[in-house]
């Protein structure tokens, strides 16, 4: 089996495993199973998308009499070109990236999820993303908004306390109680 066919079997693979999620999350009450579908239907349509991308073949070279039967580079799918990488900077970014994600995981565990979510997201994109000032401060106020509305106030799913609060004897749940009465009254 090529590389071409691994990548589709795999993406097939991914798309049944989440199609089954979203099924088996119909039978669930409505608050359970709202997050299955939020993460789950765009991740079916996308591994859809991908599946059929990868089904309808190879890329189209310019000249019709220099088409191979080689398989798309999975590599550069999103880029405009298919640079090399060397292994040493292959192995910096995965470094980066297992960093990033543990950082998370510690600032949702230290700051709580609303705090941890929104202070990190600031600092990928300012630091990593390189992304200008407006940008990191506005998609950061963006996240935390989102964050605040839809867990807290739409499906009152209230996360558990920062261990950092926990340990100085700081409640946020009185200023997400005050942000959702907030949003309330704005909605009405």
């Amino acid at each position: 089996m090529t590389s071409r066919g691994y990548s589709m079997l795999f993406t097939f693979g991914l798309f049944a495993l989440a199609a089954w999620a979203v099924w088996e999350a119909s039978h669930w009450p409505i608050q359970a199973s709202l997050m299955a579908w939020i993460i789950g239907v765009p991740t079916v349509l996308l591994l859809g998308f991908e599946l059929v991308r990868q089904f309808m073949g190879r890329a189209t070279p310019a000249n019709a009499d220099q088409a191979t039967d080689a398989p798309i580079p999975l590599t550069g799918a999103l880029l405009e070109t298919d640079e090399i990488v060397d292994p040493v900077e292959q192995r910096r970014r995965t470094a980066n990236i297992i960093c990033w994600i543990i950082g998370f995981g510690v600032a949702i565990w230290l700051l709580g999820f609303h705090t941890g979510i929104t202070l990190l997201t600031f600092l990928y994109l300012r630091f990593t993303g390189g992304e200008s000032w407006s940008m990191t401060v506005g998609l950061s106020v963006v996240v935390w908004l989102v964050t605040t509305f839809f867990f807290d106030c739409t499906m009152h799913i209230f996360f558990a306390e920062g261990k950092l609060f926990a340990w100085i004897g700081v409640s946020s749940h009185q200023f997400y109680t005050g942000a959702c009465q907030v949003f309330s009254g704005l909605f009405k």
